[in-house]
């Protein structure tokens, strides 16, 4: 295996590309951790509530409603990814590149350049996705009327591209905050916009159903509605940033007034550099994300088609998808939020700092992700109805169970893809997930087609595409950084952790039904779990003083062990 230090010193010696860097988390402890905190925070309330609202939007919708929008969402994230995905990264890379080196007149060329290729391509992806409505709803997804849901949500293309290239903007000045706000108050604006609208466009959908003889139109057009409220939210967000990105005009022109560099780049190469930072990072989101929407074409493709599929998949991406990507957004938070200082370690040539944050991730995303999809499996019955009132509960239950493990191999995964990214090892994390995703097509079409099996297909399949990613990216690290990893801390700890608290949870589950309503069972159940969990994790040391300083809201399990002499 290639040593830690070797690989470190191959990132100094390759410093002429350009990529982030930053040593603020490792100079200022304290500060980048309160820093690291308020993003962390934030990120997490707009996970949250990307999460919630889609539960009262199945009430609301049902799963055939679910269906239609799910296929909205999937297509505009397939031309999100092709048109405007990209922006973000590239814009903030090649701009922090410049801004480091006190280039701001080439920053601003920079910027003017992304910009336009953000507009040009947004423009592009929305027309594309708006005049292509009719064939993918009827011909892909079999479900013609879909097609309403995805107009709505087309111009969301648009909105996001230029989304994408406002946040890369501060981001490559230096900033994360106007990222997080704009993300937390996109969620935010969606989820109360989408309550009136899905009500007023699912009874317009009703009066027009009644007259056409079409009972669907009432949960389409309440799909629709809520592909109304998704695109007002971005658009929102797109305001503040704009008006955030004009207040900060004054400050960057007083630097532009300072730049000592002689040489003004072209737009012709800057389009070129643009380019060449685009496609691996486009290609790497068709990989990781590209998995979606494959599950979808070939569901509905090998499906049987009429309603009971569409059903089937509404309880899929409407419940089971929704309650599985708790954990992992949980996970993608705090693993999001130790990148930095990851990076800011590989740049400092600190090798057992690289070596610390990588094995950090990777006992955060086993530390959350473990336990939940424990309660997930043994609450099952339970939980599902008691969050959702509309629809197939039986099968979403059946679901959540078996995907449980499905659930702590994708929290994995999101570790993992952290941990190469913060390594810069993008080649390797997109090779791994492009092997994972030709398993898992092959994988899926046997399940559904071969052995003739259901919804339940998809999560196997799902299962065994982020397993594959785990043990692949796994490797890569390994053999990155030179690393002996404690497995009793990594694994045995959580294990041990999670069995106790789930035999606790089982008992409290059986035994209580009879005498109580099932939504207070469940969160008894859960209160009870993540007490006796974290007592049992701090007791066996499972994280370190200097693991729990780190991370966001680490200081209260902290304060919590200290309490109990465990630390």
């Amino acid at each position: 295996m290639r040593g830690n230090t070797g690989a470190i010193q191959r990132n100094r010696k390759s410093g002429q590309r350009e990529r982030i860097s930053s040593r603020r988390p490792e100079q200022h402890g304290g500060r980048g951790h309160r820093g690291n905190g308020l993003l962390t925070g934030l990120a997490f309330l707009a996970g949250a509530l990307a999460v919630w609202k889609r539960i009262p939007l199945t009430n609301l919708i049902g799963d055939n409603g679910n269906a239609y929008f799910g296929m909205a969402y999937d297509t505009w994230m397939f031309f999100f990814l092709l048109c405007g995905f990209c922006m973000q990264t590239v814009a903030a890379r090649l701009m922090a590149a410049r801004s480091a080196k006190g280039r701001y007149r080439n920053t601003r060329r920079v910027w003017n350049a992304a910009l336009l290729y953000a507009a040009v391509l947004g423009i592009a992806g929305s027309a594309a996705m708006l005049l292509s409505a009719g064939v993918l709803s009827s011909g892909l997804f079999r479900a013609g009327t879909a097609a309403v849901v995805i107009r709505c949500m087309a111009p969301a293309v648009f909105v996001a591209s230029l989304l994408g290239a406002l946040r890369g903007y501060f981001q490559g000045m230096g900033s994360m905050v106007p990222t997080a706000l704009s993300r937390f108050v996109e969620e935010l604006a969606g989820f109360l916009l989408m309550f009136a609208l899905v009500a007023g466009m699912g009874g317009y959908g009703k009066k027009v159903g009644a007259l056409l003889l079409q009972p669907d139109y009432e949960q389409a057009f309440g799909a629709a509605g809520a592909a109304l409220a998704f695109l007002l939210g971005s658009l929102i967000s797109l305001l503040l940033l704009a008006v955030l990105y004009f207040l900060f005009q004054g400050s960057f022109r007083r630097r532009e007034r300072k730049d000592t560099g002689k040489e003004t780049e072209s737009y012709r190469r800057i389009s070129r550099l643009i380019a060449g930072a685009a496609l691996p990072v486009i290609l790497t989101g068709f990989v990781m994300q590209g998995s979606f929407i494959l599950d979808q074409v070939l569901f509905l493709q090998i499906m049987p088609s009429g309603a009971a599929a569409a059903a089937q998949w509404g309880i899929y991406t409407g419940k089971y998808r929704i309650l599985s990507g708790i954990p992992v957004m949980l996970v993608t938070a705090v693993c999001t939020g130790l990148i930095p200082s990851l990076q800011a370690s590989v740049t400092g040539m600190n090798p057992g700092r690289v070596k610390e944050k990588a094995f950090l991730m990777l006992k955060l995303a086993l530390a959350v992700s473990l336990p939940l999809a424990v309660y997930f499996a043994i609450t099952a019955d339970n939980l599902v109805p008691a969050l959702f009132t509309a629809g197939d509960m039986e099968t979403a239950a059946g679901l959540l169970r078996i995907g449980s493990v499905a659930i702590v191999l994708q929290a994995l995964a999101v570790a993992v893809a952290c941990i190469l990214q913060g390594l810069e090892r993008e080649r390797l994390l997109f090779g791994s997930a492009g092997i994972s995703l030709i398993v898992h097509i092959i994988l899926l079409y046997f399940l559904l087609h071969g052995s003739g099996m259901g919804i339940e297909g998809v999560v196997y399949a799902v299962a065994g595409l982020y397993g594959v990613f785990v043990i692949l990216g796994l490797v890569c690290v390994f053999r990155t950084i030179s690393w002996r990893t404690d497995w009793g801390r990594l694994i045995g700890i959580p294990v041990i952790s999670s069995v106790v608290m789930g035999l606790i949870v089982y008992l409290m589950n059986r035994f209580l039904a009879a005498v109580m309503s099932v939504g207070l069972l469940c969160l008894l159940c859960f209160a009870a779990g993540l007490i006796i969990y974290v007592l049992l994790m701090l007791s066996m040391r499972a994280l370190t003083q200097r693991e729990l300083k780190s991370i966001s809201g680490g200081g209260l399990f902290l304060a919590v062990g200290r309490l109990f002499k465990f630390l």
